[in-house]
């Protein structure tokens, strides 16, 4: 019988580390505080407009995505204060920052549940909503080697929790008999996954109210025992 899992990456993989506000901080280096620029004042721009956002296109790709959010940091970046000229360059940084592997910190137990995973007969996948180059970060984090595919979101255009990427990630694998989704959102990991027919095991903080998951665990090593 064949198995797979397939794993969200932000959140559950890592620590969900960076935010796309942190990386637009960071983006505009000392024109921040000039302009009085932080992450709580960025969230409402952030709320809607992304790929993955009800309201956004899940269809985008390679640069059409990052033509989008161009202009979607410009426009936030603009409406902080922060001149059309320096909201534009800043945007453009967004780009680099979230692609560096130094601002991201893999769970310690992440490697091992992998290897334990492949070796109990699962074949591990990434299932993520990312932005179209994320495959040179997984294997920046030195994580590439665990897994037999990748479904990014904007590669695939189609987003989480919309049935179709999860039809997309069947054909990956070939149609496994057995098909679990590890996640931390309760939205687009775990009722997407349901919704599709999956089992779903949610990754979550202690006390979290309940998902709707099958599993539901506060470490991912605490996951083997359920498979």
């Amino acid at each position: 019988m064949r198995r797979a899992i397939f794993w969200d990456f932000d959140g559950t993989l890592t620590n969900g580390e960076p935010s796309w506000r942190s990386c637009m901080v960071m983006a505009l280096g000392p024109l921040a505080e000039r302009y009085d620029v932080t992450e709580e004042k960025l969230r409402p721009f952030l709320k809607s407009g992304f790929p993955w956002h009800p309201d956004g296109d899940s269809s985008l790709t390679g640069e059409d995505f990052w033509l989008v959010l161009l202009d979607k940091f410009s426009a936030a970046f603009e409406a902080l204060g922060v001149p059309k000229v320096e909201a534009r360059n800043a945007a453009l940084e967004v780009r680099n920052i979230v692609q560096d592997a130094t601002l991201y910190h893999v769970r310690p137990d992440a490697a091992a549940t992998l290897a334990v995973c492949a070796f109990k007969g699962y074949k591990n996948y990434i299932l993520t909503n990312n932005f179209p180059e994320w495959e040179n970060l997984l294997i920046q984090l030195g994580l590439r080697q665990f897994f037999s595919g990748i479904i990014n979101s904007g590669v695939a255009g189609a987003c989480k929790p919309d049935e179709r990427i999860f039809r997309i990630a069947e054909r990956t694998a070939n149609f496994p008999s057995l098909i679990w989704m590890v996640g931390d959102n309760p939205i687009a990991d775990i009722l997407g996954a349901k919704n599709a027919g999956w089992h779903a095991a949610h990754i979550a903080k202690p006390g979290t109210k309940s998902s709707g998951a099958d599993v539901t665990v506060t470490s991912l090593s605490e996951l083997l025992k359920f498979l």
